[in-house]
């Protein structure tokens, strides 16, 4: 049975004018990498696959299909399981089995307190759960880079913590708490090259680095046009359509 996502009034509006009710967390994430490809994202607009994402996919899904689950995760997983929804939100990967056409969903409230939309994700990657109901949620990223590039460390390490500010009132619900999360960058062919933890986060943090990315998606002038190198590889679907071409960039 499908459950609809709604929403009473929008997260942000189109140019021309059509409410956005909801955005997945990895559109959010991507804003610290390009914050017009982002926001065309957003907007609906998609890039086509490309072995560097399907080398990517196929990692996750090994890793998702080798790890075996202590009982504690498996109780885990299948509580969390209970709070997702279906809903055709995009592709996307998660270590949560059987839950592909599934999503987490956690309203967005204006200052009013009313819900004005929906922030989604399909999951996260890995986790693992102690006898004290402490949790370390786990986000891998792979790159045929032999080191991490700060810019793409930044992308990731926004992602994790939205993807624990989703999750923060369900592990609540469950008597669980975060112990902390954990980004694990591996190579093309799976291999590690270095963890970065997050013991940092807050929810109110987050939130406040949430609401600047909207009221800049508000109002896409005030964006920040991104460095000129990141338009090399932009694909067609964005840069024909990207705010910034032929303005000066930094």
């Amino acid at each position: 049975m499908k459950m609809p996502i709604s929403n009473r009034m929008k997260l942000f509006r189109t140019p021309e004018g059509k409410p956005i009710e909801y955005i997945r967390v990895s559109t959010l994430a991507g804003y610290w990498f390009c914050a017009s490809k982002a926001y065309l994202q957003a907007l609906g607009i998609e890039s086509p696959s490309n072995e560097a994402t399907e080398a990517g996919t196929k990692i996750h899904n090994d890793i998702t299909a080798a790890r075996k689950p202590t009982a504690l995760e498996a109780e885990f997983e299948s509580f969390l399981k209970g709070f997702m929804v279906c809903h055709e939100s995009g592709k996307g990967s998660t270590g949560l089995s059987g839950t592909e056409d599934k999503v987490f969903t956690r309203a967005w409230h204006n200052s009013n307190g009313e819900v004005v939309g929906y922030i989604t994700s399909h999951g996260f990657d890995d986790f693992r759960v102690y006898p004290d109901k402490s949790v370390v949620i786990v986000e891998y990223k792979t790159t045929a880079q032999k080191v991490i590039d700060y810019y793409k460390l930044s992308t990731a390490l926004f992602q994790l913590r939205v993807y624990m500010w989703l999750l923060e009132p369900l592990l609540k619900a469950g008597g669980y708490t975060f112990k902390h999360g954990e980004i694990v960058y591996l190579n093309r062919k799976g291999q590690p090259l270095g963890i970065k933890l997050i013991n940092d986060y807050t929810e109110k943090g987050t939130e406040d680095e949430i609401r600047k990315i909207f009221e800049q998606f508000g109002n896409p002038n005030n964006m920040i046009a991104p460095a000129r190198y990141k338009c090399y590889s932009c694909h067609p679907n964005f840069k024909s359509r990207c705010l910034f071409q032929g303005v000066p960039q930094q």
